[in-house]
């Protein structure tokens, strides 16, 4: 299958994934007790949350591999579309996206196999330890694909790559994504701008003859 059509593929599967994140935030989690970041880090809801439902946070760590995955397929697409034309931003990028992807697998890993033994224990200060370095390391990720975003929507503006309309919002979702740290809820932006951004650059992929 050609490089573009994966990359199609996969953006398409990051709008998906969005709408995952969007319904376990504002639905799923807020019914185990874990509305705000405060309860999340709260160890006496954090750890009767993680204990009445484990499936739930392993498949919702589990996003964010895959998404780590779809993220560099779309990345190295878009390398392919335009590298001839903006070879330097374009470099930078995927290694941009090799760092966040780097982070969120991290991130990921820590909570899926480190996290069931510290609420079997109810290991409170562990747990305060692990939810920080998870959430420092997720916000590191997000900051890092807002400057991947950024470079991707600038080398598409100077290449004409994309659709020019498509190569703004690609920057807006960047720039959002950069600022995110600043201010948690910009999360529930990111992934509505996400989901059409997805779709969006998922159907010009597919449509793409090279």
């Amino acid at each position: 299958m050609k490089l573009q059509k994966i990359g199609g593929i996969s953006s398409i599967g990051i709008a998906f994934l969005c709408v995952i994140c969007l319904v376990s935030l504002l639905l799923v989690f807020p019914r185990l007790g874990l509305v705000g970041p405060s309860d999340w880090i709260d160890p006496v809801k954090g750890i009767a949350a993680w204990s009445a439902s484990p499936i739930t946070f392993f498949l919702f760590n589990l996003v964010y591999i895959l998404w780590s995955i779809a993220l560099i397929l779309i990345v190295l697409a878009l390398r392919e579309r335009m590298q001839a034309s903006a070879p330097n931003l374009m470099r930078m990028a995927v290694i941009g996206v090799s760092i966040s992807c780097a982070l969120w697998l991290a991130a990921g890993l820590i909570w899926i196999v480190g996290m069931p033994s510290i609420v079997s224990a109810k290991d409170a200060s562990a747990y305060r330890a692990v939810m920080g370095a998870a959430f420092g390391l997720f916000m590191a990720g997000d900051h890092a694909e807002g400057w991947v975003l950024l470079l991707i929507g600038w080398a598409a503006l100077k290449t004409r790559g994309l659709l020019r309309i498509l190569s703004y919002f690609i920057m807006l979702k960047g720039i959002v994504g950069i600022f995110e740290f600043a201010a948690q809820p910009l999360m529930f932006v990111i992934l509505l701008i996400g989901i059409v951004w997805g779709v969006w650059l998922g159907v010009v992929l597919l449509r793409s003859k090279a």
